[in-house]
């Protein structure tokens, strides 16, 4: 064999193989294109709007007596209420809130705010805590677009603060965010 057809013969050899691998990956490829994919999706309307004047919503506790927190330890509750409009309740019959914010260190589950050695709780009208950061359920109504979720909020003061007669005194505001999810 002279070395033009060793030359070619090497050249040939290179481009089959080349060819080869070629024809391999698009075969792979075809096969690949014809794959299955399976797609699964919920669809979703939408469940209740929470009413406009409530989704900034206050709690006013008037004046406190500090000497009412180092006798009773907590407040009387005051309620304030959630109101829904628009549930369709053929899509959901229970509704999850959480209050969402930074908890007292000597309360967990309360909200910690400004004001030295006190903390706002919340809850049920049953009297069920409803811990900060934790999940609460209730029922909706059955057969009602519109719903009412009524809530109630109070002032704790902490053990270290009565034991050591250190309330806080004066002005307090505090913000919690709330969060509303359906099922």
């Amino acid at each position: 064999m002279n070395s033009l057809s060793i030359k070619l013969s090497r050249y040939v050899l290179s481009v089959l193989f080349l060819l080869g691998i070629a024809s391999q990956h698009s075969a792979y490829a075809n096969d690949n294109l014809r794959q299955n994919v399976r797609i699964t999706l919920t669809v979703l309307a939408p469940t209740c709007s929470i009413k406009t004047e409530d989704q900034n919503m206050e709690v006013d506790f008037g004046n406190i007596l500090n000497s009412d927190l180092y006798l009773k330890h907590r407040t009387e509750s005051r309620q304030f209420d959630l109101r829904l409009e628009d549930c369709d309740p053929r899509i959901t019959n229970r509704l999850k809130i959480k209050f969402l914010g930074e908890t007292s260190k000597e309360l967990p589950g309360l909200l910690a705010f400004s004001l030295a050695g006190l903390a706002i709780g919340m809850e049920k009208t049953d009297g069920t805590p409803m811990p900060f950061n934790k999940t609460s359920e209730f029922q909706l109504l059955a057969n009602s677009k519109n719903n009412v979720i009524p809530l109630r909020a109070f002032v704790q003061a902490e053990p270290n603060a009565i034991q050591s007669k250190k309330i806080g005194i004066g002005e307090f505001t505090a913000i919690a965010t709330f969060e509303v999810n359906y099922d």
